[in-house]
């Protein structure tokens, strides 16, 4: 499978992009400082992917449409086609809303909704080509009820988690399945200083690698067998989704509000 992955120079996209390429499959590393990325695939998970040339990288600013051309190009000239888009790129603030940068707030907005928005946009008439053409979003837990401290990066996984729902539908006709993976928090660089009453009160356990599993699960099965729109990684985020499906929402609320108020 030719596989191209956005925010690939670290974090869940890096570990994905390893998985995938042991695997065998031709990847496309994309992210906006390439020296990371050309660091990055030196590491020996890539060393028979890059000697038999099943590997490349490449900068993208997933904001920037012309940008998403230039990526596309550069893996339709290696590979000769996409037949999969895992939309990784995400950044995150954390805070009380005021408190934090407002420039630093809606730059969240470009990256988390733009760029998975053009991605989508973009990669349609491609992935249409694929027997198995697929877009993976990656959005997260807090997706399910919005979280205190990050409300904002929270919104944005709703977008997320709606564009991915319409698609899925809108996209059907074409034979391209959309989904999307919601895990809680992550071990990365992301969340390496974040301050958040829910993590100091949950834990971070869940590593890039357990997202990356996921991925990579669901980047290689058949179209026909991903019945789900929404793909909890780890109990916990599983435990939640299940939660917020059969409960009223006052009491989701007040779930909410006792893991990440203060």
């Amino acid at each position: 499978m030719n596989i191209l992955i956005t925010g690939a120079s670290r974090g869940i996209g890096l570990a994905t992009a390893k998985q995938l390429a042991k695997k065998g499959h031709n990847v496309g590393l994309f992210a906006t400082n390439t020296a990371t990325l050309e660091q990055a695939i030196k590491d020996k998970s890539f060393k028979k992917s890059v000697k038999k040339h099943q590997v490349i990288t490449g900068q993208l600013d997933v904001t920037q449409p012309n940008s998403w051309d230039n990526a596309i190009n550069q893996m339709l000239e290696r590979f000769g086609g996409i037949d999969v888009l895992i939309n990784n790129a995400g950044v995150l603030v954390s805070g009380a809303l005021p408190t934090t940068d407002l420039d630093e707030q809606l730059s969240l907005i470009d990256v988390n909704c733009k760029g998975v928005l053009i991605g989508c946009h973009k990669l349609a008439p491609h992935l249409a080509d694929s027997q198995d053409g697929k877009i993976i979003n990656v959005s997260s837990a807090s997706a399910i009820y919005g979280q205190p401290e990050v409300a904002n990066y929270a919104a944005s996984k709703f977008f997320v988690r709606g564009l991915t729902e319409g698609l899925n539908i809108e996209y059907a006709k074409q034979g391209i399945k959309v989904i999307d993976v919601m895990p809680l928090w992550v071990k990365s660089d992301m969340t390496a200083d974040i301050n958040v009453t829910s993590v100091e009160r949950l834990g971070i356990n869940l590593t890039v690698n357990d997202v990356a599993k996921t991925l990579c699960k669901l980047t290689t099965r058949p179209n026909r067998k991903l019945k789900s729109v929404h793909y909890t990684v780890g109990m916990p985020a599983k435990a939640f989704q299940t939660l917020a499906q059969i409960t009223p929402d006052p009491l989701i609320r007040w779930v909410n509000t006792k893991i990440g108020a203060k």
